[in-house]
């Protein structure tokens, strides 16, 4: 039996969905497009970062900058409505700073995706900084360092609000400011990060990019082009492993560390308090002003989630935590209990498959954030690695039995949470539309729905999987 009947032979998720709801895949510019020194486009930091790693870097990844009509057919097939990618800046401009000169042939690239995915009935939602900002804005002033960054951003957003925004109708800002910090201290940033508070300082400094941006999108673009523009923010479900006092906080402290450092400031206007006892002195703080701007500078809640995990109530040594360990709060997080596991584990056990804690933290949002303000949860990314799947023959890869039950569990709690919560979902994008490079990991943990054969002309493959989003959003949009 399919791992899609469960949704499929229920009668009451059949047409839970709105019309409005956006179903569709993802992507990340850095990790897909390849020719990165192609018509002009500058370096950015992961093309430093990665360049010593032949083979494992996103010099070709996925060649979408020239395949991007075949990228654009696969979403169509797979009965998408929307495309979430990103804009490389590099592209747009080389050397990243307002004064820089538009590169017309990196407008024109995204220009001509935009046009065919309209033609193709796609709607494009364009993440404006997924992690790959111009080497140049590093090398000229620590780049996220510096506050001198906040506008250079802007200005980089002001060209995409005019050249493609007429035809765009859904913006992010940022995409998931938690990691892409923690990310910076293990690499580019790596020698001067100071962990006591740079993670505070980043926060800030990434805040008031994206307030000062929906600011400017708000006074001089969404009047006449009448879209939406928010942010993205990572969560993974922290389940406490007992009722001990220590495992609950540990849980909480987790949320506040990896989410509500961005979402309590844009959508309640405050932080949370655990952070002053986290960063003390250094916790991060905004004028009035600032916070005029950062309050409700978000039209949605952007949420990538992947998977859950245990917390115990121990606190891990702030002297000698990881940087990972550092930046998911430094709480002992484990993934079994009495013997079991929580889920079945993806690749590096990123994630492992929990829909239930899915369904939870959905909640979590809906309480805390989205019921309160009356706005809808658009899950941004999603998706399970197969473990082991690099080494899969094609046609093994293509029948992703794993893949394919996780998203029928997580997509059967999305739609319960509709249909019995009451919780505004807007939309659901897949990560992602290829199997492409994951940054540091390289190109080792498969997340696509669709193969690609990079040692083969790049060729395309779908997955089953690809077919049982199709198919389940079909029917919970109402479709045959």
């Amino acid at each position: 039996m399919s791992p899609a009947q469960a949704i499929l032979s229920d009668p009451t998720l059949k047409a839970c969905l709105p019309s409005s709801f956006l179903y569709g895949a993802a992507s990340a510019s850095h990790q897909i497009e390849g020719c990165i020194g192609a018509d002009g486009k500058g370096r950015n930091v992961w093309d430093e970062i990665l360049k010593d790693k032949k083979g494992e870097n996103g010099e070709d990844a996925c060649n979408s900058y020239e395949m991007w009509r075949e990228d654009v057919g696969l979403l169509k097939e797979y009965g998408c409505g929307t495309y979430r990618f990103s804009i490389s800046w590099a592209r747009i401009r080389p050397q990243g700073d307002k004064n820089d000169k538009v590169n017309e042939k990196g407008i024109a690239y995204y220009s001509n995706l935009i046009d065919a995915l309209l033609e193709a009935g796609i709607q494009p939602c364009i993440t404006i900084f997924h992690w790959d900002h111009p080497q140049a804005l590093e090398d000229r002033y620590g780049s996220f360092s510096s506050p001198e960054i906040v506008d250079d951003f802007v200005e980089f957003a002001r060209v995409l609000f005019e050249r493609l925004g007429d035809r765009c109708k859904y913006w992010i800002t940022i995409n998931e400011p938690h990691i892409f910090t923690m990310l910076s201290s293990m690499t580019y940033m790596k020698d001067r990060w100071n962990k006591d508070t740079d993670y505070a300082r980043l926060a800030k400094t990434l805040l008031l990019c994206h307030a000062k941006t929906v600011d400017l999108y708000r006074r001089e673009f969404q009047p006449t082009q009448n879209g939406k523009i928010g942010i993205t923010l990572n969560c993974d479900w922290a389940e406490p492993i007992d009722d001990s006092a220590a495992a609950k906080e540990a849980a909480q402290v987790t949320l506040d560390l990896v989410m509500g450092l961005y979402a309590d400031p844009v959508y309640l206007g405050k932080f949370p308090d655990s952070l002053k006892s986290e960063f003390g002195e250094h916790a991060p703080s905004f004028t009035d002003e600032e916070w005029a701007l950062v309050k409700g500078s978000s039209e949605f809640f952007g949420l990538n989630h992947y998977g859950t995990s245990y917390t115990t109530g121990e606190r891990l040594d702030r002297a000698t935590a990881s940087p990972v360990e550092y930046a998911f709060g430094r709480t002992k997080r484990v993934y079994e209990k009495d013997g079991k596991l929580i889920g079945t584990k993806g690749e590096n056990g990123h994630p492992y498959d929990v829909p239930w804690g899915f369904r939870k933290l959905l909640r979590y949002i809906h309480a805390r954030y989205t019921g309160p303000l009356n706005l809808a949860i658009y899950v941004t990314e999603n998706g399970f690695p197969v473990e082991g799947e690099a080494k899969l023959s094609i046609d093994e890869a293509v029948n992703d039995t794993l893949r394919q039950t996780y998203y029928a569990g997580y997509v059967e709690q999305l739609l319960r949470a509709v249909k019995e919560d009451g919780i505004d979902m807007g939309g659901y994008m897949a990560w992602s539309l290829l199997d492409n490079l994951e940054w540091v990991f390289g190109y080792g943990p498969r997340f696509g729905i669709t193969v690609v054969e990079r040692d083969n002309g790049f060729k395309r493959t779908p997955k089953k999987s690809a077919y049982l989003l199709r198919d389940v959003f079909r029917y919970a949009l109402g479709g045959k």
